[in-house]
C-alpha cells in the first residue's frame, strides 16, 4: 500500500504532511510512481493510500465538486462528502464486477434480489459482493474558517475518524511504525502541535523512515505544509538534499542498539540456578538500585538486623517483596529454602 502522514505545527497554524511515492502493479511497483496528495477545495487536501489507487481521484474529483458547490469549509462535512463518494466508487465496481451479468445495481438488488434469486444464488451473490472490499483510505486535512486545523481519516468502511484531538495520523501499511514513532516522539522529544515547522518535518521524516520496514512502502519522499503562519512549503528534492536528510536521520536519529543497555542486562539477569536474593545477584544489581532499595538492601544485610529479618516467615516474604517481586517467579516454599540455606 503505502504511507501517508499528517500532523499539525506552528501552534496548529501549520499542517505538515509526508507520504511516499511507491505504487504497484501486480508483480512489479515503482518507488516514484505517484504523488499521493490532492487539492480538494475550500482549504482542504488529501492524501491517499491503498491498493486501489485507480479509483482515487475521480473519487476526488466529484467530491471537490460537491465541497466546492456546498461552500463548506467544515472538517465533518467535507470527511463526509468524501466518505459518500468513497462509497459510491464501491458500489461501482460491485455493479461492474458482480451485478452487470444479472442487469442489477445495486439498489435494486438490496430491494428485488431476494425475491428474484433463489436463497443459494441470492447468498452467493452476497458472498461475493462481501469479498469486493474497497482498499482506498484517505487522510483529509485543512483549516476552517475560524483558521483552525483538522485532520480525518475516511473509508468506504467506516465513518470518518477525527484525529484532532491526538494532532497526528497516518494511513498505509507503515501506519502503524509511522504512529509508534511520532507516539515516541511526543512522550520523549517534545513533538507536538505546538512544535516549529522544521522540528515537526524532522519527527514526520523519521516516521516515514521507520515505516519503511513495511510491505510496499517506498523510499522516495514527498513532503509539503500548508498554512497560515509559513504558507505553503516544499523541500528542495534532489538526490543528494534528500540523502543527506536520511543520513542524519541514520546517524542521530535511527534506533540502535545500545551498549550500555547490554552491559546492564548482563548484571541483571539471573540464572535459574541463582537465586534473586542471593549475594551474588544483588551485588551485581546494587548500583541499578533506588535510592530507596540501597538503603534496604544496606539495612539487610547488616548480621544483626539480617538475622532479625530472617528469623521468621513474614520477614522472609518482606525481603522477597520488597527487593525481587519483580523479576522472581520462584515460589514461596523455594525462596525460604533457598534463604534457609
Amino acid at each position: 500500500m503505502t504511507i501517508c502522514i499528517a500532523a499539525f505545527a506552528e501552534i496548529e497554524e501549520q499542517l505538515v504532511f509526508v507520504a511516499d511515492s511507491r505504487v504497484a502493479f501486480g508483480d512489479f511497483s515503482t518507488d516514484k510512481g505517484a504523488v499521493k496528495a490532492e487539492i480538494l477545495a475550500n482549504g482542504y487536501v488529501v492524501l491517499i493510500a491503498g491498493n486501489d489507487i485507480v479509483y482515487a481521484l475521480p473519487t476526488i474529483r466529484r467530491a471537490k465538486l460537491r465541497v466546492e458547490s456546498s461552500g463548506t469549509f467544515d472538517a465533518d462535512d467535507v470527511a463526509e462528502i468524501i466518505q459518500g463518494e468513497l462509497c459510491k466508487t464501491r458500489e461501482q465496481v460491485i455493479e461492474t464486477k458482480v451485478l452487470k451479468r444479472y442487469k442489477m445495481t445495486a439498489s435494486e438488488f438490496i430491494d428485488r434480489g431476494k425475491k428474484v434469486f433463489t436463497d443459494s444464488v441470492f447468498y452467493d451473490i452476497c458472498g461475493r459482493i462481501e469479498r469486493e472490499n474497497l482498499s482506498l483510505e484517505f487522510i483529509v486535512a485543512g483549516f476552517d474558517k475560524a483558521k483552525k486545523p483538522h485532520i480525518r481519516v475516511v473509508s468506504a468502511n467506516e465513518p470518518p475518524h477525527d484525529y484532532d484531538g491526538i494532532g497526528y495520523a497516518a494511513i498505509g501499511t507503515g501506519a502503524p511504525a509511522a504512529l509508534a514513532s511520532l507516539s515516541f516522539a511526543k512522550d520523549h522529544s517534545g513533538f507536538g502541535r505546538d512544535s516549529d515547522l522544521e522540528d515537526a518535518a524532522s519527527h514526520l521524516l523519521a516516521a516515514k523512515y521507520m515505516a519503511e520496514s513495511a510491505t510496499d512502502v517506498g523510499k522516495d519522499t514527498y513532503f509539503f505544509s500548508i498554512g497560515f503562519k509559513r504558507g505553503i512549503c516544499h523541500i528542495m528534492k534532489s538526490n543528494g538534499v534528500m540523502e543527506c536528510l536520511r543520513r542524519a536521520w541514520e546517524k542521530d536519529g535511527a534506533p540502535r542498539h545500545s551498549k550500555r543497555a547490554k552491559k546492564i542486562l548482563k548484571d541483571i539477569i539471573f540464572e535459574q540456578r541463582e537465586h534473586f536474593l542471593s549475594l551474588a545477584v544483588l551485588s551485581r544489581c546494587f548500583k541499578y538500585f533506588s535510592s530507596q532499595e540501597k538503603k534496604f538492601f544496606k539495612l539487610c544485610m547488616d548480621p544483626e538486623t539480617q538475622q532479625r529479618i530472617m528469623g521468621s516467615k513474614s520477614g522472609r516474604q518482606m525481603l522477597s517483596m520488597q527487593v525481587g517481586s519483580q523479576t522472581s517467579r520462584v515460589s514461596s516454599d523455594h525462596v525460604e529454602q533457598r534463604i534457609d540455606e
